[in-house]
């Protein structure tokens, strides 16, 4: 029975082996020197020898608790037993609003992030499922907060969670550990029932497992029918992104208005997701698809947990992302390309020029005589208002400008022949978005 319990859980996580055709491949498995993270790290390390597995182990060390050191030093020998890599990560909570218990995870999971391996494993139980589920119902959570943990998902496009234990209980992962003679920390603010989490765990949900047959079974199996009808309607959205999108990347309120009310503000969930600007509230979407419907809405700005969202020409724009773009072609981190033209810049000045944000001086020369001021020509051209003080301008040594990016160049420094520059990221910042200058 033993060893038939123990190949179960080995036999379970070989199955779910999430790079069958990769060849060999990096795992990093989150240990936190509790039960559920020493067991996933010794199944991971019995099958060194069966799959292609590069293994290491990552701890985070939050210097919550006064045994944080002794937690660190546990995971270290652990490692050093087994051979096993072990990266350690330390790092301060700042609650920020968030609580304790929230911050400390989005700096666990910034740690994950930053994994040089292409898998972080965890070791989330079917218990902790069941939790999660029942918190996010406590918490009037909607589809996506009720499928509670995937089994693998991505945390970036570098890393991809794991979570091969889900159809495990605590009881069965401590059958496990006792039947092979492991250690583990027991961390006693478990304990803490002012905790919710831990006040369902130790006192909520116990009745119901003793007044319910099979229990955590059937909350299971609805936990994989909410994650299935997820998934259906993931599909369903990303056919709807596609649709609002245009060639060049710009998500188009004109075509979000041909979706049905409910698809529209699906969109705008997606819209938050994909830009990771937080998740907004049931109310702050209602009230946003209704701003983007009025037919008098020229602009608007949507505030998100994590940044905001303008309307603007037609085009939804992410703030932040849009910035940020800008700025790395004015840092030189994004490398832009010069193209010949029937006119454009001579070779001397785009060798020796440089990007720098429009100033209020700029002007350029019109080529029936006069001048215009350059900011006056990013609103003519319909520059989102947020963009037009950072708009980058092409200057001289002298600092004159003598193109403006994506909309014009100096009639008096072009030449036959001369160079334009090529910035698709730019146009897609545009709602008229020219493919030159």
């Amino acid at each position: 029975m033993a060893n038939s319990a123990k190949n179960k859980l080995a036999a379970s996580v070989a199955q779910q082996w999430p790079a069958a055709a990769a060849g060999r491949f990096s795992v990093e498995a989150a240990l936190s020197g509790g039960l559920d993270s020493v067991v996933l790290l010794h199944i991971l390390h019995s099958l060194r020898s069966t799959l292609p597995l590069e293994l290491s182990a990552v701890h985070v060390h939050h210097g919550l608790s006064a045994l944080a050191d002794d937690w660190v030093a546990f995971c270290q020998q652990l490692c050093a037993r087994w051979r096993i890599p072990l990266r350690v990560e330390y790092v301060q909570v700042a609650s920020a609003g968030l609580g304790w218990e929230a911050a400390a995870r989005a700096e666990r999971y910034r740690c994950f992030a930053a994994s040089s391996a292409r898998i972080i494993a965890l070791g989330h139980h079917a218990d902790d499922q069941i939790e999660t589920f029942m918190l996010a119902a406590l918490r009037g959570g909607g589809l996506r907060a009720l499928s509670a943990m995937p089994a693998q998902r991505d945390l970036s496009s570098e890393v991809r969670l794991w979570r091969p234990l889900l159809a495990f209980s605590r009881q069965e992962l401590e059958a496990y550990a006792r039947e092979r003679g492991l250690s583990w920390i027991e961390d006693d603010s478990n304990q803490n029932t002012t905790l919710l989490r831990n006040w369902l765990r130790l006192e909520g949900l116990p009745p119901w497992r003793q007044r319910v047959p099979h229990f955590a079974r059937q909350l299971a199996a609805s936990v994989a029918q909410l994650q299935r009808d997820l998934a259906l309607l993931e599909e369903y959205a990303a056919a709807d992104w596609a649709a609002v999108h245009d060639v060049a990347g710009r998500f188009r309120v004109s075509r979000w208005h041909a979706l049905s009310p409910l698809r529209r503000e699906q969109q705008l969930y997606t819209f938050a997701r994909a830009h990771q600007l937080g998740t907004p509230t049931a109310a702050s979407v209602a009230d946003f698809a209704a701003t983007l419907a009025a037919p008098a809405t020229q602009q608007a700005e949507w505030p998100l947990p994590q940044g905001r969202a303008v309307y603007y020409g037609d085009c939804l724009y992410s703030a932040e992302a849009a910035v940020q773009t800008i700025r790395q072609l004015l840092s030189g981190s994004l490398t832009p390309e010069w193209q010949t033209a029937a006119y454009g810049l001579p070779e001397a000045i785009v060798r020796h020029g440089h990007w720098r944000p429009v100033s209020a001086q700029d002007r350029l020369p019109l080529r029936g005589g006069g001048h215009k001021s350059v900011r006056r020509l990013l609103q003519e051209r319909r520059v989102p208002p947020f963009l037009r003080p950072l708009w980058p301008v092409w200057s001289d040594d002298k600092n004159r400008c003598l193109a403006v990016a994506q909309l014009a160049v100096s009639p008096e420094a072009a030449v036959a022949g001369g160079y334009v520059c090529r910035i698709p990221e730019l146009s897609a910042l545009l709602p008229d978005a020219p493919d030159s200058v």
